[in-house]
């Protein structure tokens, strides 16, 4: 038994190639690496190799391509002038180089020499051989005769195979697989063919070249840039037989690296497949716990929602949210923007738990970072937008205070508040239960900023439709709250329904006012607008210059409801609706026709009582 120390191999060419086979990526790279060791034997160590088939090349653990089987190698006795040892029927094949892999001219009479083209003619046998997968160019089943037909037919034989080798590879070979030795080219020159220029095949070359890199400079750029830009070209597979590996290998205690190291490994997190994510999950832990570097902390804020959605792993959790909550309320404004700026991308996969005990309390150290600047307030309340989804009616208790403070006075904060508002409400309307903070953190801010001449039309129209529903929302607030107090001991039942003002541009408009009925016996009324036609009013359109509102218009009337409880005195009428008219002699005096005004008041709903009138003739 013969054994010998080597690195770990984990298979041979041929046993790859037939039994799995490997991406065209991987085959160039592979391919390259057969090119720099035969380079190496040709012009350092004055090496001819001799029999360079795919048994001859050995795979190691680290997917690196080697040459090995060097039995029939010689050394060269000038300088490109070797010994020749011409292939013969009288031995055995197998001991003898392999004839389907052997360059013609070791089969020429009276031959003693050969030069290295005769490895580089094996070469172009070899990939030709890998490209189709393990299928023969040259087949002589150990016959010279047959070989040699074979070679002289080769250009038609390239032929067959030329999808898989490509128009810069088939092109290549044809000059390779010349009979003509002084046509073929150096083996130097093959690797500088149009074939291997891919940027993700150089930035892999790199990457198994990175250990002879000394400048940390040179490395951090090489694996922010270059590595991580090729990424998406490069196949999953080698992602994680290739990069990784060769991060294990010469990278694991480059902790002045880890910054440049993360971008490449945040990506592979973000688009592997889930069976390879484990794979990942010591690194992670390597990057989280650095994450004080000042050039890794932005990096990791801006991965956050990958590391939390993909990770799932506790211990990476926890020091993420340690890290955001030591962001918030960092002192450097720019650790404090780039948490708020990474927060709505995360906030899907943050707890209940921490938002409410951490993180929104965090926000009372924002009040620096917003001062005097509008783009961070339009941050902070993106930020707030993107909480408030997650929100449900007792933590939005805690957030909404978190809008004042974007304070400023500027018409692109006030439009964002009211988007914001909007937001809320679309969500989920109910969760908003709390008249003051509704009135002090959202209504007033807004009410305030529709005074802005800055704000566009349309802006000041999302605005004023924003103030409208918050203040509908506050009244039916108050409303039940109210009714909820008095209960059922208390016969007099409260106006429960909201307000709804209608109006039409074109028709004259009645102003109701509706009375409440109270302890203190005050008249405390309500007032609403409708058309004649009874159309709903469009509150979110402005009216026209031409058009006059119900408050100027000469052609308005005035319908007195009086809604007064069952049994309660009513000026010694039946209870139930006093309507006031203007006299028909008061519309003559303005110049109008003595035409009846129409209206029709379905049914008006009080609280618990209603009341239903007829048509107006």
């Amino acid at each position: 038994m013969l054994a010998f120390a080597t690195e770990r191999v984990y298979a041979c060419l041929e046993t790859i190639i037939l039994e799995g086979g490997i991406d065209k990526l991987e085959m160039k790279l592979g391919v390259l690496q057969i090119i720099d060791g035969l380079s190496y034997l040709h012009n350092s160590v004055k090496m001819l190799h001799g029999n360079l088939t795919p048994s001859a090349v050995y795979v190691t653990t680290s997917r690196l391509w080697k040459i090995a089987g060097f039995a029939f190698s010689v050394s060269a006795k000038e300088p490109g002038v070797f010994p020749c040892f011409p292939w013969t029927k009288k031995l055995p094949a197998h001991l003898q180089p392999d004839l389907d892999f052997l360059a013609p001219e070791y089969l020429a009479p009276n031959q003693h020499t050969v030069t290295p083209a005769a490895d580089v003619f094996s070469l172009g046998v070899l990939i030709c051989w890998i490209c189709a997968g393990g299928r023969k160019l040259i087949d002589a089943k150990n016959n010279i005769e047959t070989h040699s037909i074979i070679c002289g037919q080769l250009d038609t034989a390239l032929q067959c195979i030329a999808e898989e080798l490509g128009v810069n590879l088939l092109e290549a070979m044809q000059k390779v697989l010349s009979p003509i030795v002084e046509q073929r080219p150096s083996v130097q020159l093959l690797a500088l063919i149009k074939h291997f220029d891919d940027p993700a095949l150089s930035a892999l070359r790199q990457l198994d070249d990175i250990a002879q890199e000394f400048d940390p400079a040179h490395k951090g750029l090489f694996l922010s840039q270059a590595l991580y830009n090729s990424l998406p070209a490069i196949p999953e597979n080698l992602w994680f037989t290739r990069v990784l590996q060769r991060f294990n290998e010469h990278l694991l205690d480059s902790h002045e690296l880890y910054a440049a190291i993360a971008r490449p490994l945040f990506y592979m997190l973000d688009h592997c497949e889930s069976h390879n994510i484990h794979k990942l999950r010591p690194w992670m832990r390597r990057i989280v716990d650095h994450a004080q570097q000042k050039a890794l902390t932005p990096l990791i804020l801006e991965n956050m929602a990958v590391l939390l959605r993909r990770l799932s792993d506790d211990k990476v959790d926890d020091q993420l949210h340690d890290l955001l909550v030591i962001c918030i309320r960092s002192d450097d404004i720019h650790t404090q923007g780039q948490a708020v700026r990474n927060i709505p991308a995360a906030v899907e996969f943050l707890p209940n738990w921490f938002l409410v005990r951490r993180l929104l309390p965090a926000f009372d150290s924002l009040t620096n970072y917003v001062q005097g600047n509008v783009s961070r307030q339009l941050d902070v309340l993106a930020c707030i937008g993107a909480l408030s989804d997650r929100c449900d009616w007792n933590t939005l208790k805690v957030l909404i205070p978190c809008v004042s403070i974007c304070s400023m006075h500027h018409h692109a904060v006030i439009h964002a508040k009211s988007r914001l508002v909007q937001r809320i409400i679309t969500c989920d309307a109910s969760r908003l239960r709390d008249r003051s903070l509704i009135c002090v953190h959202l209504l007033s801010p807004l009410t305030l900023g529709l005074a802005l001449k800055e704000l566009s039309e349309t802006h000041f129209d999302d605005v004023i439709s924003t103030v409208r529903i918050l203040i509908d929302m506050v009244e039916q607030l108050r409303y039940e709250t109210d009714e909820h107090q008095q209960g059922h001991n208390c016969n007099l039942g409260r106006m429960g329904s909201r307000r709804v003002s209608m109006s039409s541009s074109h028709l004259p408009r009645v102003m109701i006012t509706a009375a409440h009925p109270s302890f203190s016996g005050y008249d405390c009324r309500k007032m609403s607008f409708l058309s004649a036609d009874g159309r709903l009013e469009d509150r979110g359109r402005r009216e026209s210059k031409d058009s006059r509102s119900s408050l100027e218009s000469d052609l308005s009337s005035r319908i007195v409801l009086s809604a007064t409880a069952p049994g309660t005195a009513n000026d010694g009428r039946e209870p139930g609706l006093l309507l006031a008219i203007p006299p028909r002699s008061d519309l003559s005096q303005q110049g109008l026709t003595a035409s009846p005004i129409s209206a029709t008041i379905s049914r008006v709903r009080y609280g618990k009582h209603s009341t239903e009138a007829s048509p107006l003739n």
